[in-house]
């Protein structure tokens, strides 16, 4: 069996991974969210925060055509820095998942709790588990379920918006920006900007592209200009909508007038479907982060393993992380705000880091501007941050204290481990 990732995706499959690693239960619920803190100016923050976020997707964009390896940002890093920058990074990014993740997954599994009987956490290690699935398939499988799952979020999420269009009164048309003041949407800002996250994890998928240097960008650009389509779309109805009572679950409102009493369990069983597809579009690219590092030497080498071209033994370490985490949060009860606080700052830095890297790999104004505008925006966010600057000290501190391994630049694995 092969040594080496296999480079299977075209522009459209690595579109579909990049989607449902970016696009999560969020997407059912910040529309109303947003609605209740900026009111009519919900939609304006929605595009702030597009606009904010074209720069950073611009960033790894640029770094993955260049320099295409499954390390991805701590890769650039890396070959910037060099190892000890490359390990940090690589810390921040685990650091993040390892908490981001699995509160993805508590999302879906209180969607579920809410349809079926059964423990929110009982449902969150389910879907986590049987996020791995995919990964086992043999040849393309995965990228071929990936394409599914994407496809099918569109379809069902339009669908859903669609309806609210249509049904949604009229007289809510006229309100839009004019109930609020300009300031109104930049209210929510930090709370929009999560759900912009992902492209930094997406980032490691590079090297498994046919032709990175083509394919490579146009998935992300595809990506992000349908994350924005969604986003925009759904805040846009929402803004049509009273949502008093359901800014939780505005599409309840959306889907009710046409689906009724099982509207909920619609909604329901959509996010679940939207958090399967995150959480499996993540486990692909935590694992491509996990095989650079073995392959390098950052981790042992074990994880360096292929089956068919595809990391399995990494993705099963991955998974395994995440199921140990939500056992431990039945244990000391972390907190899903709390989760997901630390996993959005540390996704932030790691975005400064990729512009950094930028303006030191590629020379030329266009680029070092762009980077430039990328540190700037992520000193000023982690500015506001304060003492839970601590979480991502110590990993850095944890990833500057690890041992090292010899390099594995052939790690062969037969079957499936």
């Amino acid at each position: 069996m092969g040594d080496e990732l296999g480079r299977t995706l075209t522009a459209t499959r690595g579109a579909a991974i990049l989607l449902n690693i970016v696009v999560g239960a969020g997407l059912l619920t910040l529309p109303g969210l947003v609605q209740k803190v900026a009111g009519s100016q919900a939609p304006l923050a929605w595009a702030v925060c597009a606009i904010a976020a074209t720069p950073l997707v611009l960033v790894f964009v640029l770094l993955g055509r260049r320099y295409p390896d499954a390390g991805g940002i701590a890769a650039y890093a890396g070959k910037a820095f060099g190892p000890a920058a490359q390990r940090v990074a690589a810390f921040l990014l685990l650091g993040a998942v390892a908490f981001g993740l699995p509160s993805i997954a508590l999302v879906g599994g209180h969607y579920l709790a809410q349809v079926l009987p059964g423990s929110a956490s009982l449902y969150a290690l389910a879907l986590v588990t049987l996020s791995l699935v995919p990964h086992l398939l043999p040849g393309d499988g995965a990228a071929r379920v990936m394409t599914a799952l994407a496809s099918a979020t569109v379809l069902v999420v339009a669908a859903m918006i669609a309806i609210g269009v249509v049904t949604a009164p009229p007289a809510r048309i006229t309100s839009v920006g004019l109930a609020y003041p300009i300031a109104g949407a930049f209210a929510p800002f930090m709370m929009i900007f999560f759900a912009f996250t992902g492209w930094e994890i997406g980032a490691g998928i590079a090297e498994e592209f046919r032709n990175p240097a083509t394919d490579f960008p146009k998935a992300m650009v595809g990506s992000f200009l349908l994350v924005c389509a969604l986003y925009g779309g759904a805040a846009f109805t929402a803004s049509r909508f009273d949502l008093e009572g359901v800014y939780e679950a505005p599409f309840i409102r959306f889907v009710g007038p046409v689906l009724g009493p099982i509207g909920p369990s619609a909604v329901g069983l959509t996010a679940c479907l939207i958090v399967f597809a995150n959480l499996t579009g993540a486990v692909w690219g935590v694992s491509r982060l996990v095989f650079s590092l073995a392959r390098s030497g950052q981790f042992p080498g074990w994880f360096a393993g292929t089956w068919n071209g595809r990391p399995v033994r990494a993705a099963l370490a991955t998974v395994a992380t995440l199921l140990c985490v939500l056992i431990a949060d039945q244990i000391w009860h972390f907190g899903l705000d709390r989760m997901l606080a630390l996993a959005g700052q540390n996704f932030f830095i790691l975005y400064g880091i990729a512009g950094a890297s930028l303006f030191r790999l590629m020379p030329g104004t266009g680029p070092r501007l762009l980077a430039a505008a990328v540190v700037g925006l992520v000193v000023v966010l982690c500015s506001w941050q304060g003492s839970n600057l601590v979480y991502p000290a110590l990993l850095g501190l944890a990833a500057i204290l690890a041992p090292r391994w010899p390099a594995k630049s052939t790690v062969h694995a037969s079957s499936p481990p």
